[in-house]
């Protein structure tokens, strides 16, 4: 049974996070129960669970950057998602 919280297992689920590769696939893809992935992405302090959201987090940030450059010289649909990217930053505020 492979262990869920090798440092091994956790970069990888990272990175494959960060390719937008979906918890079922990355299961898959690292022979790992995708009900037992599951469960341990669940965990809110689990490492698994971070360098999950960690990796798909950097991605998203990059698309928003890029993103935003097309914002920036005059692509509508950019400029509609960034407004949408603004929107839903300010919803997520509740500090």
């Amino acid at each position: 049974m492979i262990s869920l919280t090798s440092q091994e297992i956790i970069d990888r689920i990272g990175e494959l996070a960060s390719e937008l590769t979906p918890p079922s696939e990355i299961a898959v893809l690292l022979g790992i129960d995708p009900d037992r992935l599951r469960a341990e992405l669940s965990i809110k302090d689990s490492p698994a669970r971070q360098a999950y959201y960690r990796g798909k987090a950097r991605t998203a940030n990059v698309l928003r950057k890029i993103e935003l450059e097309f914002a920036r010289v005059g692509s509508p649909l950019a400029v509609q998602l960034t407004g949408s990217y603004l929107r839903d930053m300010t919803a997520d505020e509740d500090f």
